[in-house]
């Protein structure tokens, strides 16, 4: 039986690569991490708003929330703000609110939202803050990260990177309903 060279280099050559290939995803490559549907870790939250009060962020159960984390040095972070604020003024008699967590000091949140309206409530807390957004789905730590949670309290949605007022749309559509509180 005569064995073509060429093509047992090639069929080892096929399976070297398949192999190493296997081996690299293997060792490299995290697999994808189940993100929970529970907003529990929110409600259970209490932060402090830009004057240093501390605030539930209970208050937010039962409606549907666009939870926004933030820093005032990240740039698509600020370049979002204004169409999260005209989203949650056009948005609020529909039972949803926008939330912003800023992920930074309590100073620089301040001067930042002297010179820059927002329309939506503003918490501040570096370390829970950071703390928070990984138990609810970034397990990479990127700003700006958005999670949407309908009136039931479940995750619809997370966004790394910036988010727009098309997508916000999209995703909360289904989800809105007129406020009981008006």
């Amino acid at each position: 039986m005569k064995i073509n060279k060429t093509k047992l280099h090639i069929t080892i050559y096929v399976v070297a690569i398949i192999f190493l290939g296997f081996s690299f995803s293997r060792i490299f490559l995290k697999p994808a991490e189940k993100i929970s549907s529970s907003s529990a870790p929110l409600f259970a939250s209490v932060m402090n708003d830009p004057d240093g009060k501390p605030q539930n962020l209970k208050q937010f159960q039962h409606k549907t929330i666009v939870l926004n984390f933030w820093a005032t040095w990240c740039e698509p972070c600020r370049e979002e703000m204004p169409e999260l604020s005209n989203f949650y003024t056009e948005n609020k008699s529909k039972n949803l609110v926008v939330v912003g967590i800023a992920i930074d000091e309590e100073k620089a949140v301040q001067s930042y939202l002297k010179k820059t309206k927002v329309t939506y409530p503003i918490f501040v807390d570096e370390d829970k803050g950071v703390i928070l957004s990984k138990n609810l789905g970034n397990k990479e730590g990127i700003l700006p990260y958005t999670v949407i949670i309908n009136s039931e309290g479940n995750i619809q949605k997370t966004i790394l990177g910036r988010v727009n007022k098309d997508q916000l749309d999209a995703i909360t559509k289904p989800l809105l309903q007129p406020s009981k509180n008006l």
